[in-house]
């Protein structure tokens, strides 16, 4: 949320590497509870990109968190969950990526993309 221009959470002012807002959750329907914890399944955009090599179509992440990104440019938007409504699980700009769940508590998945994450910052 930090590499964003902006977020809800005590209105605070991000690094801006990414253009997009960070917003809170805010539900209607008492049925999403915030904070958003639980496992979703992810769509990624770019699905040839080096930190997904060798996942399997729309991994499931455990997620934790009362904040969303929402990028400005769908081109940064580097995949996507739903919970309540569609929003940005991850964004890139360049060399820079951002995720919204938690690889480390992610099991198979997670770990895939950590290795993965390794392999392509030592290219």
């Amino acid at each position: 949320q930090l590499l964003t221009r902006h977020s809800e959470e005590q209105d605070t002012t991000g690094l801006g590497f990414i253009p997009a807002q960070t917003r809170r959750f805010r539900f209607e329907d008492s049925h999403f509870k915030v904070p958003h914890m639980g496992w979703n399944h992810v769509n990624y955009a770019y699905p040839d990109h080096p930190l997904v090599a060798g996942i399997a179509p729309q991994p499931r992440y455990y997620f934790v968190h009362s904040y969303y990104m929402q990028c400005d440019d769908r081109a940064n938007s580097f995949c996507t969950t739903n919970y309540g409504g569609v929003f940005d699980a991850g964004i890139i700009k360049d060399n820079i990526v951002g995720l919204q769940f938690h690889p480390e508590k992610s099991h198979v998945f997670g770990m895939h993309v950590m290795k993965n994450f390794l392999s392509w910052q030592n290219q």
